[in-house]
């Protein structure tokens, strides 16, 4: 509208510059004396018309990149006990960026309310308009001001502990949907998190430490970079004890079967057309994989498996289904499946089984990577599952389903992923 106004102003002062020069050329001297003396009142006008507009046009820009700093640092106020100038010196730099090449003579002030819940920032820029200041016209300094607050819980579903390159990745047309919860990177390093090869991501926030690459194929709510990084929520849960061997090697290919908690020595394997049902409890998977494959079907409710040992990882692939849900009580309250911390760094961990539809509760890999490449939906009739691993990566479509129906499961979201608010702008 500012550049419209802008353009008509130009366009009447040149049909006024061509009639007065038509009206000097025929008038009588007295007249034109008397017009040429209301020349600059004439041109004055128009000039402060031309001032008006630009100021509305720069007091737009800096209200809109303050709208965008409040509810970056509003996020940030959400996410963590961050310290206040912290979420200051944030807020500054997505304000910074926001109006870098448009007005970068603007200065911003950030105020934090922890009381009230909410992130205040003020933008101010000392300009000069070019006739409006002769005729005693205060339209300087231009300023804008937005506070974010904090509005509703929300959670953080995707936490990568790793610090350097690609602490979460997604490629070749992978999906996440995330709705209602957040994706935090830990790490600092400037390629943190990678979106390539028209992957995508629903979620109410993706935050990283550091830096995002591949920004232009991501449709995301908010995309927040430079964030602080969140402390291991779930680095004080105990590591339970290691009984003697229930079972060694196990190994099921067929038939129905139902398995207790214990340790099973040498993992477990599940193939063919079995279909394994494990009881309530606590199991412990010691040096070997928990593998599932082929067309094998694995369930279990109010259950935990602790992954301990060189080559205890999780294998789920093939046609297998897996319909489990993590434990509702206990010291791992919340937890679906728990890497020994002790455990060496970079293991794989892979999902990519067609049917793996619900892992309801928390996925802990804590020095492991999670990678799931699968044909299907992962999780999709999960009623919530998070993760917390030290690298995430996300391939092959079609997606992974990271559902918040905390309501609909028994299994208790661990309290430290209680991290998240949604932020909404309130002037």
């Amino acid at each position: 509208m500012a550049v419209m106004t802008i353009q008509s102003t130009k366009k009447s002062l040149k049909k006024y510059t061509v009639r007065i020069a038509k009206f000097c050329a025929n008038a009588k001297g007295s007249t034109v004396v008397m017009f040429a003396l209301a020349l600059p009142a004439l041109f004055g006008g128009a000039g402060i018309a031309i001032d008006f507009a630009t100021f509305a046009m720069k007091q737009s820009t800096l209200q809109s990149a303050a709208d965008a700093a409040a509810l970056a640092g509003a996020k940030q106020l959400s996410l963590a006990s961050t310290q206040d100038s912290i979420i200051q010196a944030s807020a500054i730099s997505y304000l910074t960026e926001e109006l870098r090449g448009k007005d970068d003579a603007a200065k911003g002030i950030v105020k934090v309310d922890r009381q009230n819940g909410n992130v205040n920032v003020h933008v101010s820029e000392d300009w000069t308009p070019f006739f409006a200041h002769f005729l005693g016209a205060d339209i300087t300094p231009v300023t804008a001001t937005s506070t974010a607050s904090i509005a509703g819980e929300s959670k953080v579903c995707v936490l990568t502990l790793a610090t350097g390159p690609l602490s979460f990745a997604m490629d070749q047309n992978a999906k996440i949907t995330a709705t209602g919860c957040a994706i935090y990177s830990n790490s600092t390093d400037k390629m943190a998190v990678y979106f390539g090869g028209a992957s995508s991501v629903e979620a109410s926030l993706v935050c990283s430490a550091g830096g995002v690459i591949g920004k232009g194929a991501v449709g995301i709510t908010q995309l927040q970079t430079d964030c602080p990084p969140l402390a291991n929520p779930l680095a004080a849960v105990p590591v339970p004890k290691i009984g003697a061997c229930t079972y060694t090697n196990l190994k099921i290919s067929s038939g129905n079967m139902a398995l207790n908690p214990g340790t099973y020595c040498g993992g477990i394997e599940v193939s063919g057309n079995a279909i394994v049902n494990f009881s309530p409890g606590e199991y412990i998977v010691k040096d070997g994989l928990f593998r599932v494959y082929n067309t094998a079907t694995v369930n279990g409710t109010n259950t935990v498996f602790f992954l301990t040992g060189l080559k205890s990882l999780i294998s789920f692939t093939n046609d297998a289904t897996i319909n489990l849900s993590g434990a509702e009580t206990g010291t791992m309250a919340g937890l679906l499946f728990f890497e020994d911390p002790a455990s060496t760094s970079l293991r794989i961990h892979n999902i990519n089984a067609t049917h793996a539809y619900n892992l309801t509760g928390t996925i802990y890999l804590s020095k492991g990577i999670l990678l799931i490449d699968p044909n299907s939906n992962v999780g999709e009739k999960s009623a919530y599952t998070a993760i917390v691993s030290s690298r995430l990566y996300v391939q092959q479509g079609p997606s992974l389903v990271l559902n918040t129906d905390y309501g609909a499961t028994s299994v208790p979201v661990p309290a430290g992923l209680h991290a998240g608010s949604s932020v909404v702008l309130t002037n």
